[in-house]
This record gives structure tokens, C-alpha cells and sequence, in this order.
């Protein structure tokens, strides 16, 4: 047994990022590679069978590239609205209003990201601030009743 093995310390291998900036791109490259290689032997020698040889790998990595950029897009927007989206979901399942610890409770955030959300959301005018009881209640604004549309309509 090794000493490494006896101490318990294992070092982790670093793969890389699956999900990496360079992939899709990667991909579109070799589409035009494969695209141009195929067109430049179509044409040297007169015959069309090399050029749907290579147009067929072409055209796969093209959808690879295209699916993954998709993808790309879809994931750097979604997180932060989903989160969004759900912790303003609970307040109005909370009645309105919610606190931070509330908010964690019914949501999948953490204290740290409820307080920060329910801030910026309350420093956009998005959400009024409450203290009651020692405590900060996050509420969504309040809808003009029918009393004062009626009012406004008399006057």
C-alpha cells in the first residue's frame, strides 16, 4: 500500500468542463471543415459520390453544434428566472407576504439567495418592505380596491 493510499488523501481528477464555451463551436468548425473538404474533392475530381461522403458527417456535427448552442442559451437564462419565479410563487401561496426564512422553507433557495432576491426585487419597487413584530415581511404591492376606482369615477 502506497503512502498516498494509507493517508487517505486522494487526489481528484480534473476533467474538463463538460459544458464548455468552445464546444459548439468546436463542432461548427468541423462542419465547414468537413463541408469544404468534400465540395474541394467534388470538384477536383468531377464526381459527386466523395462530396456526399463527407456532407453526411457534415451535417450530423452541424445539429450537434446547433443543439448544443440551444441548449447553451436555454441554460444561462432559465436558473435565475426559474428561482425568481418560484420565490414569487410563494408569496402569493403565503397570502402575499413572506419573510427570508419563509421564503427558504417553501422554496429551493438559500437564506443568503432569498434575502438577496427579496431585496433587489423590494429595491426595483417590485415588492413593498413590512416590519412587523421584530420581523421584515416581503409583500407583493396591493391592487386598487373597488372603492377607489369607484371614487375616481364619481369625482
Amino acid at each position: 500500500m502506497s503512502d498516498l493510499e494509507r493517508s487517505g488523501e486522494h487526489r481528484e481528477i480534473q476533467h474538463p468542463e463538460e459544458d464548455s464555451n468552445s464546444g459548439p463551436y468546436v463542432l461548427l468548425a468541423l462542419t465547414l471543415a468537413f463541408a469544404g473538404f468534400g465540395v474541394s474533392i467534388g470538384i477536383t475530381s468531377g464526381v459527386l459520390v466523395p462530396v456526399f461522403v463527407f456532407m453526411f458527417p457534415a451535417l450530423v456535427l452541424l445539429a450537434l453544434g446547433i443543439s448544443k448552442l440551444q441548449q447553451k442559451k436555454q441554460t444561462s437564462i432559465s436558473p435565475k428566472l426559474k428561482t425568481e419565479r418560484e420565490l414569487l410563487s410563494a408569496i402569493r401561496e403565503n397570502g402575499g407576504n413572506i419573510t427570508p426564512a419563509e421564503a427558504v422553507m417553501e422554496t429551493s433557495l438559500t437564506v443568503r439567495e432569498a434575502d438577496r432576491m427579496l431585496s433587489e426585487l423590494a429595491s426595483g419597487g417590485h415588492l413593498m418592505v413590512e416590519g412587523r413584530e421584530g420581523s421584515l415581511f416581503y409583500a407583493l404591492p396591493r391592487r386598487a380596491g373597488p372603492q377607489l376606482e369607484g371614487r375616481e369615477q364619481e369625482s
